[in-house]
């Protein structure tokens, strides 16, 4: 009994600590770039990839954009990315990899400084993976040329670090903004999925059943404004 009441006490002494402080309120939004992994990229694609071509690969560099508001300890955004790997390429065939997507998502501070903080965000969206094919002449004409697109639904777990790498401040400093320089890194799940979308056949149902999973970790640049109150 001793135990329970002891942690009802410190939650609440938490809580009353909480509302004790200033809030703060705002927004930000920034470029990123970074490096993607998406596991099984490689082996769905092998299907479809000329044999003639090396392994495509699982690695992605990824660029994009986001945003979010701050209500004092959450924040809640969203973004968006593309991502891209080097061709691959044997006498006249060509092909290229990508990816891209979009997600909203929502996170909790849990270490928060004047110019520093870190959350876990925790978002939904959709990602598409797709492989480019042609011949290509001596010309530079493109032939014969096919795309397979794959696409799923997608969670992804992740966390934040922002840094005020540069602050102003207003006069009566409740209202700051400026630079914010972050971290993201995190992990993609998605439910395994069996169809396929070409650009020519239209919807068709292949094997192998596929997830768009892997992980990120990518850099940030943007900036910001806030108000505490």
């Amino acid at each position: 009994m001793k135990p329970t009441v002891a942690c009802c006490l410190f939650f609440l002494c938490c809580l009353s600590r909480s509302y004790g402080q200033p809030a703060t309120y705002g927004g930000a939004g920034s470029f990123r770039i970074g490096y993607a992994s998406l596991h099984q990229v490689s082996r769905v694609f092998a299907q479809t990839a000329p044999a003639t071509l090396a392994p495509l690969g699982t690695a992605f560099v990824c660029m994009g954009g986001e945003g979010y508001a701050r209500l004092n300890k959450y924040i809640v955004g969203g973004g968006g990315y593309g991502m891209a790997r080097r061709p691959l390429t044997r006498n006249t065939i060509h092909a290229e990899p990508f990816s891209g997507g979009g997600f909203l998502q929502a996170g909790r501070i849990l270490l928060d400084q004047p110019r520093f903080w870190l959350y876990p965000t925790l978002g939904a969206g959709f990602s598409a993976i797709g492989l480019t094919q042609y011949e290509q002449t001596p010309t530079g004409e493109h032939l014969n040329e096919r795309t397979v697109l794959l696409t799923n639904v997608n969670v992804h777990l992740g966390l934040g670090i922002d840094w005020l790498a540069v602050r102003i401040d207003s006069d009566d400093r409740e209202r700051y903004g400026g630079v914010l320089i972050g971290l993201r890194v995190g992990y993609q799940l998605s439910p395994l999925v069996s169809y396929r979308q070409d650009d020519d056949l239209g919807l068709v149902e292949p094997e192998p059943r596929y997830a768009t999973n892997g992980y990120f970790v990518t850099l940030t640049v943007g900036a910001g404004g806030f108000v505490r109150r």
